[in-house]
């Protein structure tokens, strides 16, 4: 590729200082709309597939979190509840507008999920004007359509998830950071730090590309002998973080009396990525291993949710690191692989399950496994022959610091995101400057360029560490159970977590689920060797053995055998509030009145530490409520400590 043949370095602003096109397909407003609209056809197809999926109407998980947030956000002006914020707050926000302008959950879903498609569909446009600036139009149109063509782009957006913003917010930073390091002031500097300070509000981790905009700043100012305009410049950039920050951290000192910037769950996400046994891509998924957690910390600390047990949670990641170095330098590599790996790593409904079930995703031509490849050439390719432009580093380093900022706590597939349209954009580079050799006939160039496409194919598509032979299906049927609970489709559900059960015969939630609707449909016996089995796998699933507990009192089963596995489950989880009250149950109905009297103590001083604004505190209210009134009626004087916590 001669000089010539590379595209002319940083632009200014799209479209700003060029001639007036001749024709109107030249004109950049026009290809930009044009690649938004190419975007968002496919992406309004799927929003009416999607609408028959049980999690449209019904999400889960994180998704379902976010919703429950954003309709707490609407009912009490904004505010939220008497809890430190556990989500990073910007997407709740949005969510919780669109509710306060929809009439009606079924028309805010809808309106939410089409918000999400539609944000995707402008970030291929921004993609677009990045690729120009960058690289020039060529790059820019041929990076603008490999998103619009990506395929899990149009399943993340259509999710109930912060994708689609955090996405769009990061161009929107890199467009913001090119322009004012071409023309500094510190107004400019002051609307890139809020752009970057609205990311983190989005993807706190992302505010790890703050020092690197820091570090940009000051290299522009030195090569350009304005060090005396450095200070007020960083100041500016440093409030322009800060700013959007505030509100959220004022009201989370306010609830806690601490300091907590954004969300109180940095720790236990650290530390999910960074212990022992952690694989660096599995969250800690509901049921048995969210159970072991919780209690961890409850141990640990008397609270959980809290600020001391994030800190708790971030000092045991730490301590890894110190007594464990290589095991957790050698998972830090992991996860830098598994960040480039072509598999969708899921933490919610996955990809795959999408793609299998929405013939748009199958259509649509483009995944990681040609965007991945394509990209990292695009960055050897700028790097070697200097790309004529001082901005591609900037995107390197973008997506370098972006890799880091996840590998950092754990991967999956959404949380990369926020670089692929910059990996779409340095895989339009590489695809013009093919085309620009073979057209020129440079042979040698080609060569080396497809045999490093091919060395990149492989890394990306590799499966070194058999991540996707340990990520099957059955979470998705898992889910897919959940959300037909939600539906008030027992059977359905039942079946799903049937299907959950047998693609993992050693998962102890599936069964744990499955005796529960079992339970709920009258098959007792069904019921009883469901839970049974999850003991067998788990026998210190504590909610486990409590609902066999309330399957034998129900019925009027032999109660020996449910109090031995309670008892045994609770002698790993003694802090489980729910299973001690469940024990008290259990020692009244066998008149073992004394024994109930001091389950109750137990449970009430561990209750006592307990958030009322935790999502657990009225159910397990309802627990200890039940139990105590049993043991009134058989004459147990309940301890003064027990009504203290129930009725103040």
């Amino acid at each position: 590729m001669n000089e010539r043949s590379i595209p002319p370095p940083v632009l200014a602003a799209a479209g700003e200082g060029q001639r007036e096109p001749h024709r109107l397909v030249d004109d950049w407003r026009f290809q930009m709309g044009a690649i938004m609209l190419i975007a968002l056809i496919p992406r309004i197809v799927y929003l009416f597939e999607i609408s028959s999926w049980p999690f449209f109407e019904h999400p889960v998980l994180d998704s379902r979190t976010q919703w429950k947030w954003a309709t707490i956000l609407v009912n009490t002006s904004g505010l939220g509840n008497t809890e430190v914020l556990a989500k990073a707050p910007l997407y709740p926000y949005f969510l919780a507008s669109i509710q306060w302008f929809a009439s009606g959950e079924s028309w805010g879903l809808l309106a939410a999920r089409l918000a999400g498609l539609t944000m995707g569909a402008v970030t291929c446009g921004m993609t677009y004007l990045l690729g120009r600036r960058v690289f020039g139009q060529a790059t820019g149109v041929v990076a603008g359509v490999l998103l619009a063509l990506y395929s899990p782009a149009v399943f993340r957006e259509g999710q109930l998830l912060d994708t689609a913003l955090a996405t769009l917010l990061g161009v929107g930073f890199l467009l913001a950071l090119l322009a004012t390091l071409e023309n500094s002031n510190a107004g400019r500097w002051f609307g890139t730090g809020l752009l970057l300070g609205l990311l983190g509000l989005a993807r706190p981790n992302l505010l790890l590309l703050g020092p690197l905009a820091a570090a940009l700043l000051v290299v522009r100012l030195l090569n350009e002998r304005r060090t005396d305009q450095m200070g007020r410049m960083l100041g500016a950039l440093a409030l322009g973080v800060i700013l959007p920050i505030m509100p959220i951290a004022g009201r989370n000192y306010l609830i806690s009396g601490g300091l907590v910037p954004i969300s109180g769950t940095g720790g236990i996400n650290l530390y999910t990525g960074n212990n022992p046994g952690s694989d660096g891509y599995s969250p800690i998924p509901s049921g048995i291993s969210w159970e072991r957690t919780w209690y961890q910390a409850l141990a640990a600390t008397g609270r959980f949710g809290s600020r001391p047990s994030d800190a708790y949670w971030r000092s045991e990641a730490l301590r890894f690191w110190r007594e464990e170095p290589v095991q957790a330098l050698a998972l830090f590599v992991k996860k830098l692989y598994l960040y480039l790996n072509v598999y969708e790593i899921p933490n919610n409904v996955s990809y795959h399950w999408g793609r299998a079930h929405g013939s748009v995703l199958r259509v649509l031509p483009l995944t990681f496994a040609l965007i991945g490849p394509l990209g990292l050439l695009g960055i050897a390719l700028a790097g070697w022959r200097g790309a004529r432009s001082r901005a591609a580093p900037v995107l390197t380093l973008f997506v370098a610091t972006q890799m880091v900022a996840v590998a950092t706590f754990f991967v999956c597939g959404r949380y990369r995101m926020p670089s692929v349209p910059v990996l779409c954009v340095f895989g339009g580079f590489a695809l013009v400057g093919l085309v620009g050799m073979v057209g020129q006939r440079r042979w040698a160039a080609i060569l080396w360029s497809v045999a490093g496409l091919a060395a990149f194919g492989l890394l990306v598509n590799s499966d070194a560490y058999g991540v996707r032979r340990a990520r099957g299906a059955n979470r998705d049927y898992y889910y897919l159970g959940q959300s037909y609970v939600m539906s008030r489709d027992s059977e359905r559900a039942k079946e799903a977590f049937r299907q959950a059960a047998q693609q993992n015969p050693e998962d102890a939630d599936a069964y744990w689920l499955l005796g529960q609707m079992e339970m709920a449909t009258g098959d007792s016996e069904a019921a009883a060797r469901a839970m049974e089995r999850s003991l067998e796998i788990a026998p210190d699933f504590t909610a486990s053995a409590a609902m066999l507990a309330e399957l034998h009192l129900q019925q009027g089963w032999p109660l020996a055998e449910p109090e031995r596995l309670l008892q045994r489950a609770l002698a790993a989880q003694p802090r489980h509030v729910r299973g001690l009250a469940m024990l008290a149950r259990l020692h009244v109905r066998q008149g073992r009145l004394e024994e109930a009297r001091v389950d109750l103590e137990q449970a009430a001083r561990v209750f006592a530490n307990w958030n009322r604004a935790d999502t657990r505190w009225a159910a397990t209210a309802g627990e200890l409520v039940r139990a105590a009134r049993e043991a009134e009626t058989a004459g147990v004087a309940v301890p003064a400590e027990v009504s203290a916590v129930l009725y103040r």
